[in-house]
């Protein structure tokens, strides 16, 4: 498949199962009602990896920043009487916002408007580490989306322009330092939990479903956007990178069914932790290119009725960083470079 095919085959398919979602983000239709933030999300992100950022219109980034206005934001001062929005969906949508560096001031000084930055509600102002459910801390893959996450907010906010971006970029140091007590030295994998017992019989019950280790590299990978992005050394670097390419060509063409998040995490661990090494495994290179190619196929077919919306840049920033591992130019003249969507947006 030619590099340009994937685009017209991606936006083929957001046209036929999207296409409202699709005609707003285009600037060609209004704001769908009910739409969830992780949808809209999806969408930009979408278009930003197949290379139509461009397409995007202001109006748009500015409807979903007064979306975001009606719900209560993790780190800035709750609203009474707002829903939540999780971490998770702030962190994403924040990285929407950092996708697009000459509008993201002005984007930030709407969302905080009135708001106060208020780190003590995401981050234990004793312990300094993010605010996680307790319950949740043997599953790591899940509870990674707050230990990762929080970190990731306080860098958007950090670099948003916002007049406490400083005091951000404080917190994000102070909680990043002290995030390496959730992680295990040796392996560089997250252990948030306090019984190894239970964290015993969590790994067999999810082995009936998913690969255990997929779960625990996946969900380190979270914290390791911020370390990437930031220029920090990963902890358990060598053991990252071996547990990365092992479990790359253990598992394929993808490392489930079907290509989402999950494969992104991996091999961004991977490509990321052979750059803090100086290395990188030919065969690992070998296996990338095949995985491109994979992934292509995957979007030109048919697409299977439950693969969701949230799957497909997850599936595309994979594409690009085996792009990444393998040098592989994209665009319509096969000269731009891949997308490093990390260091961009600083989550997915």
């Amino acid at each position: 498949m030619d590099r340009t095919d994937l685009k017209v085959c991606v936006l083929r398919h957001m046209s036929d199962r999207y296409a409202p979602l699709l005609a707003f983000w285009t600037g060609q239709g209004p704001l769908p009602q009910s739409t969830r933030i992780e949808a809209h999300c999806d969408l930009v992100y979408t278009l930003v990896l197949l290379g139509e950022e461009a397409t995007v219109p202001s109006a748009a980034l500015k409807a979903l920043v007064e979306a975001l206005r009606g719900y209560s934001l993790p780190g800035l001062a709750p609203h009474a009487g707002l829903p939540v929005l999780s971490v998770h969906n702030l962190a994403y949508a924040c990285g929407v916002l950092n996708l697009f560096p000459a509008r993201k001031t002005a984007l930030y000084s709407r969302l905080a408007e009135g708001r106060s930055f208020a780190p003590d509600t995401i981050v234990d102002p004793a312990s300094h580490l993010p605010i996680f459910p307790p319950k949740w801390a043997h599953h790591n893959w899940r509870v990674s989306h707050w230990i990762g996450g929080i970190p990731s907010i306080l860098l958007s906010l950090s670099r948003s322009g916002l007049p406490f971006a400083d005091q951000a970029a404080q917190r994000l140091a102070i909680t990043r330092d002290a995030s390496d007590r959730l992680v295990a030295p040796q392996t560089g994998l997250l252990r948030a939990w306090r019984s190894d017992a239970v964290q015993w019989l969590f790994r067999r019950l999810y082995a009936f479903r998913h690969d255990p280790d997929l779960g625990d590299l996946g969900g380190v990978a979270h914290l390791l956007w911020i370390d990437h992005v930031i220029g920090r050394r990963y902890v358990g670097l060598e053991a990252l990178h071996a547990q990365a390419s092992h479990l790359f060509r253990k598992h394929g063409p993808f490392m489930e069914a079907v290509p989402y998040c999950l494969d992104f995490d991996i091999v961004q661990i991977l490509r990321t932790a052979a750059g803090q090494l100086g290395r990188t495994d030919p065969a690992d290179r070998t296996r990338a290119a095949g995985m491109m190619a994979a992934i292509e196929a995957f979007f030109a077919a048919p697409i299977p009725e439950g693969y969701t919306l949230h799957k497909v840049p997850g599936a595309l920033a994979t594409w690009h960083e085996c792009a990444l591992m393998t040098d592989t130019p994209t665009g319509p003249d096969h000269t731009n470079p891949p997308t490093d969507i990390i260091r961009e947006a600083f989550w997915l």
